[in-house]
């Protein structure tokens, strides 16, 4: 097994507007013509520019497994600010050549360790990330505002007759989707503020490429890495200056990292969640 990946961004999907369209798109008056959402990010499936009457009918449904969206996927992105919360539940590495963060829950595809039966372990963390689906930020062309769009294909989304309504009789978004709205524009900020550390942090040169090895169970002499990503290194991190690191202090970066290196003691728990989630080997007749 291997961890394997690459999130090309923290969050965010291209919203790529008709020409003929002009003006800015609030949350419930994007385009209900089928503008064109380009780009992919982790666990959303069907993403739509959220509008007051394409969707003015849906809403979220209560149902028994509200976390089988999450199931499959063995890592979330993660933003700076949660970092020392996230830090006692997952490890947090950096992926791809941008580097971005992302909370570890699983040691391969299709397999999230911390999700059974549609449920999320209460004992643990629920990321921003998680916290935000299915709803996500859209970057609009020409420095226009985003858009806020969803994933009709969540499996608690309906199209008629939720539980809880996205729009009122009146066609005005519904509390619950004011509040949605509120948090998707505060990610939004944070994935930005994300982006500019881990932007420092690749200034001074602090990332080295790290792994994760265990022995094979067939030749205990032998090692299988099951994770590559970037860390940031504490040879590096032990040799920067004294102003730098009140820098770091002040800025609260130092936090950020310590919180980072800390987490990855987190990998024996995955290691060890994922070794119990093994099916057992079929008994021979």
């Amino acid at each position: 097994m291997s961890l394997r990946g690459y999130v090309a961004a923290i969050g965010h999907i291209r919203y790529l507007a008709p020409k003929a369209m002009k003006g800015f798109f609030t949350m419930a008056d994007a385009p209900a013509t089928e503008a064109r959402l380009t780009g992919t990010v982790p666990l959303y499936k069907s993403v739509e520019a959220l509008n007051r009457s394409k969707h003015k009918n849906y809403g979220v449904k209560n149902i028994a497994e509200p976390f089988s969206f999450l199931k499959g996927g063995h890592f979330v992105p993660a933003l700076v600010g949660e970092f020392s919360m996230a830090s006692g539940s997952y490890p947090i590495i950096f992926l791809g050549d941008k580097k971005l963060p992302v909370l570890v829950m699983g040691l391969r595809e299709g397999a999230n360790v911390f999700v059974t039966d549609g449920q999320f372990d209460n004992d643990h963390y629920v990321p921003a990330y998680v916290r935000r689906y299915p709803f996500v930020s859209a970057a609009n062309q020409d420095a226009q505002p985003s858009t806020v769009c969803l994933d009709v294909d969540a499996p608690f989304i309906v199209s008629e007759k939720p539980d809880v309504p996205f729009f009122d009789e009146a066609g005005e978004p519904t509390e619950y989707t004011n509040k949605a709205v509120e948090f998707v524009s505060a990610f939004e900020r944070d994935a930005q503020f994300t982006e500019a550390f881990v932007g420092r942090l690749i200034a001074m040169d602090l990332f080295d490429k790290k792994s994760v090895r265990v022995a094979d169970p067939k030749d205990p002499e032998k090692f299988i890495t099951v994770a590559e990503y970037w860390g940031v290194s504490e040879e590096k991190f032990a040799k920067l200056p004294d102003a730098k690191v009140a820098e770091l202090h002040k800025s609260g970066d130092l936090f950020a990292i310590s919180a980072h290196l800390m987490s990855l003691q987190r990998w024996e728990r995955i290691l060890r969640r994922a070794s119990q989630a093994q099916p057992a080997p079929a008994a021979k007749a």
